[in-house]
């Protein structure tokens, strides 16, 4: 195919190179963004050589080109004076909740090793300081040196904030934590913290507060900053950005923050934390019952990043938090015990082989998402059998007033969290209730979950034609799974000829099920979808990585044997730019059944409003007589997917 041809009758169909506004490309697609798309004729377009079709979503005209869109896209490139620009396309009208929800989670999520390992040192001291063991004395060297290395991630909580915020809003970072920093300045704590008014050129009263541990000043102060950045942009002469440009945005940004914006940002976080604690207060035992019930479903809409802020303040002040990490215990433990009572009861092998693994995950890791969407969700009664258990565990810890003192994800391993400075039931009460919480709901769950006898037959297919291809044998599937966990390569056999094992585990649907037109019609190759479970990718068969994009959500394989698969995870992650993706390989490395390819989060790429259903799509199909694709269903690593014959 010369594509030469196919780029020179893409720009004149388009309205030419006046009406595109920018060109990137996926891993199939030209996107194209044009100032005027009415009087395209995708017919039109459609028949061009080479274009397989075209697709109109998200404010971008799509053609699909498939596994030469690279060829295609350098073809235009060198017609036209454009290449992947930076410009986007235009964002669809969200709901400002959902945008707000969605830029805190943005900026907790990556801190949040560096906030648990905080809280847990701190816990730490607790037992072998001198208020239960007494191994360490609080004025001796090593408790001092320890208690500083747990404080600091609270402490320059602002700084951490400014600088994921500017990540998140494409803003400069070093001038957000710049002025972020300006907020806990030892000087500048003293000077607002004493009785006397303090005054700015000597006019302007400044608030006095205290914003170390603090989140939403610094969150304001990014925001104001990158538009800040934007204006001063337009207003600075070319010679003068250098040093004009910095200095009038720290200079504006930082006087405004401490003015305005930082004491806005105390009200409000103050104010969330009275509504909280009046809710509590009416009466605890009904807020924790019904919070914990719907901790399940509040995670799931990403609603509980909106009670982090107020749950990190008051674990700076007072010094415990009384909502969301108790909920989160009785929620999370509720879910590793409905998991495990499904695994016990159910007979279908594949699913106790996805509730095992996704039971022990929240039980010690407080990692529920697995549970959540690979069982309890999907069968509905354990997810029912839960939220019971934790609503009745949370009811309790109103009851006794359970306090966490630490952040971390609550699950056994990190019960500690519960353990309190000067000793107490505390901890005695958290064990009752994660005790509760795992027993009624495991009991529960496997008095009301059907024993069934096949959870994907009782899904059943799609296509009554569609057969179902089976398993790689024990020893390779076993074989597989080491070699993935250990990261070792060429360590396993090399499976069936001209066979495809699941390189994704989760729920297998049909290609005509996936919302989008270039696979669901097949034009692309036939093959089937994923809904992931778990969000890593691993080698299909033994051969190369030929092709993996730029932005890491879409991998072209080649077997051995010659088969070439297309891995797309999720529909337009594209836009993403590589956020939430992790490859772990490259184009030309060798490749055994069982390998990981590309780590991804899924619940953050879903956060983003992204699907994470994967194609995954045989590309040569038609060097093939005869292809079998399993039936739907649940489906773990490694299983028997496509069979073809020449």
């Amino acid at each position: 195919m010369d594509y030469s041809i196919t780029a020179k009758e893409l720009l004149e169909k388009l309205g030419g190179e006046k009406n595109i506004q920018s060109l990137t490309h996926c891993m199939t697609r030209l996107r194209f963004v044009l100032k005027n798309d009415s009087g395209i004729d995708d017919n039109v377009v459609g028949k061009i050589p080479g274009v397989i079709g075209v697709n109109r979503q998200g404010g971008q005209y799509q053609v699909i080109i498939g596994n030469n869109v690279v060829k295609c896209f350098k073809e235009i490139n060198q017609i036209a004076s454009f290449g992947e620009a930076a410009e986007t396309a235009p964002k669809e009208k969200r709901n400002p909740v959902n945008v707000a929800i969605e830029f805190i989670s943005g900026c907790m999520a990556q801190i949040f090793p560096a906030i648990i390992a905080g809280g847990l040192i701190k816990v730490l001291l607790i037992i072998f300081g001198p208020t239960l063991l007494g191994v360490m004395e609080s004025i001796g060297d090593t408790y001092i040196i320890l208690n500083a290395l747990g404080d600091a991630p609270f402490y320059f909580l602002p700084v951490m904030i400014a600088y994921t915020a500017s990540r998140k809003l494409n803003c400069n970072s070093f001038l957000a934590v710049t002025v972020a920093a300006m907020l806990i300045y030892p000087d500048l704590i003293t000077l607002l913290g004493s009785d006397t008014p303090t005054y700015l050129f000597g006019v302007i009263p400044v608030t006095h507060a205290s914003y170390s541990s603090s989140i939403i000043p610094a969150m304001l102060a990014t925001i104001l900053l990158k538009y800040v950045e934007i204006g001063v942009d337009k207003i600075t002469p070319d010679w003068a950005k250098n040093f004009l440009k910095p200095l009038i945005i720290v200079f504006v940004t930082g006087i405004v923050t401490l003015v305005v914006l930082a004491p806005l940002g105390s009200i409000i976080g103050n104010g969330l934390q009275v509504i909280i604690n009046t809710v509590y207060e009416f009466a605890p035992w009904l807020a924790m019952l019904i919070f914990a019930a719907a901790m399940p479903f509040i995670v799931m809409t990403g609603m509980h990043w909106a009670f982090t802020p107020t749950a990190l303040m008051a674990l700076t002040n007072p010094g415990f938090e009384l909502m969301l990490l108790p909920a989160m215990l009785c929620s999370n433990t509720a879910q590793a015990g409905a998991t495990f009572g499904v695994a016990c009861k159910t007979k279908d092998k594949n699913m106790r082989e996805m509730a095992i693994p996704a039971g022990i995950s929240a039980l010690l890791a407080g990692v529920t998402e697995p549970a959540m969407y690979g069982v309890t969700l999907k069968l509905k009664k354990p997810m029912v059998a839960a939220c019971i258990a934790s609503g009745i565990a949370g009811l309790i810890a109103g009851l006794v007033n359970l306090k966490a003192y630490a952040f971390a994800t609550p699950c056994l391993t990190a019960i500690v969290q519960f353990v309190a400075p000067d000793g107490g039931r505390n901890i005695i009460f958290a064990v009752i209730i994660f005790a509760v919480s795992f027993i009624l709901s495991f009991v529960l769950a496997f008095i009301m979950t059907d024993k069934g006898g096949n959870v994907q037959a009782a899904e059943g297919s799609a296509d009554g034609n569609v057969q179902t291809t089976g398993k790689l044998q024990d020893g390779q599937h076993d074989n597989a799974a080491t070699a993935a966990g250990n990261g070792e390569k060429n360590s396993v056999a090399a499976g069936k000829p001209l066979t495809v094992y699941n390189p994704l585990k989760g729920e297998v649907i049909p290609l005509a099920d996936v919302d989008d037109a270039a696979f669901s019609s097949e034009v692309l190759g036939k093959g089937y979808a994923v809904k992931p479970s778990v969000g890593m990718v691993k080698a299909p068969f033994s051969g190369t990585v030929e092709t993996i994009m730029d932005t890491s959500h879409a991998l072209g394989l080649i077997s051995d044997d010659g088969m070439v698969l297309l891995i797309h995870v999720g529909l337009d992650t594209v836009q993403l730019n590589g956020k939430h993706f992790t490859p772990k390989v490259k184009a030309g490395d060798r490749i055994s059944i069982g390998d990981v390819l590309l780590e991804f989060d899924k619940e953050a790429i879903e956060a983003e409003g992204y699907q994470t259903v994967t194609p995954v799509v045989l590309t040569n199909v038609d060097d093939y007589s005869k292809m079998e694709i399993g039936e739907p269903g649940v489906k773990d690593f490694g299983e028997e997917m496509i069979s073809l014959e020449k």
